[in-house]
This record gives C-alpha cells, sequence and structure tokens, in this order.
C-alpha cells in the first residue's frame, strides 16, 4: 500500500510537471530559454550516470525549470576544477577526490550523492594463482590514480600483512584491464560494476577484493560538487538540479529498462552486453534522494585521509555539504 501511495503521489507530481511544461511552452519548441546547469562528468558516460540521462530524458528538469547539459570531460581528473573555476556549474566525483581538492584550496562544497558507497577495489584472476590478499605478495599491482590509489592499496594489503614493499606499483594509465588480461600486471585497482565483469566476459574468472572489507572507509562513490558561490547567485537553480537528480533515481530503479534507454538514446554505442550487466550491478547503488549527509561517514573518511597524509585538514559537516539542498524535494 505504501509503494501504491508512493507513486501515486509520484504520479500527481508528474501531471503537476506536464502542465507547468505547457503553461511554461516547454513542449515547444524547446527548453532553450531556461537557465542551464552545466553537469561535468567524473568520466566519459557510463551506467554510473543513468538516473542522470533519466532525469533529463523524462523531464524531471525541465519541470523545475532548469535545462541540464552534460558535459563529458576531455581529462577525467579535471572535472573538480571545471566546477571550481565554474567552467562548468556542477561536477561529479568521488568523495575522496573532492575532500583531496578542497584541501588543497578549490571552493567547492557537495550538494548531492549519485552513488552513496563504495565501489573500488582490487582485481585479480583466479588463473594467475590469486585467491588471497596474501597471494599478491612479490606480484605486480597495477594503478592509474596517484597519490589516491598507492595509498588506498597500501590500506587494503595490510589488512593481509603486507606493505608496499612486498609487491611491485606499476603505473599502468588508463590500460588497467588489458594490463591485467595480458598478465603484465597481477592485480588492478578496479571498480565492482564494471572491471570484473568486463573480465567474465573475456571468460576470465575475477578475484575481487572489495576495499571497503579490508580496511578502507565506506566511501560516497560519486557525489556532485559545486563551486561554493554558485549557492549565493543560482541556489534555486541547484535545488532544482538536485532534486530532478533525485527522482532520476526514484525512476531509475522503478523503471530499470527505460531508463537504461535514456542513456542508449544520447550514447547508442553503450548499448552492449557490458553496459548492461554493469548497469543491473549498479542499480542497487544509487543514493536514495541523492542525499549525502551521513556524518559518520564524513568523519569516518575525513580520518581516513589525514591518517593517510592525502588532506591536511578537518572539516565540519556544513562546510562540506549543502545539506538543505538533498532533502529538499
Amino acid at each position: 500500500m505504501a509503494h501504491r501511495n508512493a507513486w501515486a503521489a509520484t504520479g500527481i507530481l508528474l501531471l503537476a510537471c506536464l502542465a507547468a511544461l505547457i503553461l511554461w511552452g516547454v513542449l515547444s519548441p524547446s527548453t532553450a530559454r531556461y537557465p542551464t546547469v552545466r553537469v561535468a562528468l567524473d568520466f566519459f558516460p557510463n551506467p554510473n550516470h543513468v538516473p542522470l540521462y533519466a532525469a533529463i530524458d523524462q523531464g524531471f528538469f525541465a519541470c523545475r525549470g532548469i535545462r541540464v547539459e552534460i558535459v563529458p570531460p576531455s581529462d577525467p581528473s579535471q572535472g573538480v576544477r571545471l566546477a571550481a573555476t565554474r567552467v562548468a556549474d556542477v561536477a561529479l566525483t568521488p568523495q575522496m577526490n573532492f575532500l583531496i581538492a578542497k584541501d588543497a584550496g578549490l571552493p567547492l562544497i557537495a550538494v548531492a550523492a549519485l552513488i552513496d558507497r563504495s565501489l573500488g577495489g582490487l582485481l585479480s584472476l583466479k588463473e594467475a594463482g590469486i585467491r588471497t590478499l596474501s597471494d599478491l605478495r612479490g606480484k605486480r599491482i597495477g594503478y592509474s590514480l596517484v597519490p589516491l590509489e598507492p595509498a588506498l592499496w597500501k590500506t587494503v594489503l595490510s589488512s593481509a600483512g603486507l606493505t608496499l614493499d612486498d609487491v611491485e606499483m606499476v603505473n599502468v594509465g588508463m590500460n588497467t584491464v588489458p594490463a591485467l588480461l595480458l598478465h603484465q600486471v597481477d592485480a588492478i585497482g578496479a571498480f565492482r560494476n564494471f572491471e570484473p565483469l568486463q573480465v567474465e566476459l573475456q571468460g576470465r574468472e575475477p578475484i575481487f577484493f572489495a576495499q571497503e572489507e579490508h580496511g578502507v572507509p565506506e566511501t560516497y562513490e560519486l557525489i556532485a560538487v559545486a563551486n561554493v558561490a554558485l549557492l549565493s547567485t543560482r541556489r534555486a537553480e541547484v535545488r532544482a538540479f538536485v532534486a530532478g537528480l533525485a527522482e532520476g533515481i526514484d525512476y531509475t530503479r522503478a523503471h530499470p529498462e527505460e531508463a537504461f534507454s535514456a542513456l542508449v538514446k544520447a550514447r547508442p554505442d553503450l548499448n552492449d552486453e557490458l553496459d548492461r550487466r554493469s548497469f543491473a550491478a549498479t542499480v542497487p547503488l544509487y543514493a536514495t534522494g541523492a542525499s549525502l549527509t551521513n556524518a559518520a561517514q564524513w568523519e569516518r573518511m575525513q580520518d581516513y585521509l589525514l591518517a593517510s597524509g592525502l588532506v591536511s585538514t578537518r572539516w565540519l559537516l556544513g562546510e562540506l555539504c549543502a545539506d538543505q539542498l538533498s532533502t529538499d524535494r
């Protein structure tokens, strides 16, 4: 009954949005006259981003009076800088990257969450004789992100009594999976909702060590951040973005096939078995309500980054998160 009532309420909202769209002339000819919120992705479009594409496709942003433009990054490491310099209005980034960027002085604040739990870990192959983390002693670990990955894998390895001196760290750039499959390295940093599935589709058996099971605190894998000044000048638009994203997450969970179709409509090249499997694995991981205000999770992650030497500053939750934006629907 509660489920039925929730969707009845959603239906009322959609009808209200439709009426607004007609009134505002959005259905003809376009939303071009709406203020645009430019969203820089953390990486090239992929199943992690489905709720964002679904929200655009279903008009959840338009009915709140904004137009959302997605900006794939030319350099995935630069998304937060695009938000900090206001080249983009909002940027998607991992929580850890956000804290490191804020510690470096970038004027950023988190406004919403897209994926509110960890995805990362170490990936190996059964054929390489890896069954436990201890089996990585004397092996090569491929990575691409510095300084974050070496710090993460130092923690993960320490849970098995290993140090970085017990392995060889190899920077393989973005070619992590090919390096693993070709046995150039014995393990790589990976996301559980993509690379292990990619390995399986190659007929290999993946062995995955989830980072949160080996000493790394649970993290918000993907959050939306903005320049602090943006909240002063365009607060209503940011609130509209957060509300539309939250509705996109709800819709994606309730209508996964239709939501995935919105991604494929924008990126037909993603209509393949790997991306479909990745999306199915990601659906349970999206952040309910786009909420990012789990205070304990922020505290534990700050403790971890401080202890790892990756940041030098501790922030209050109110300095990190515009919490009211993530709860106003």
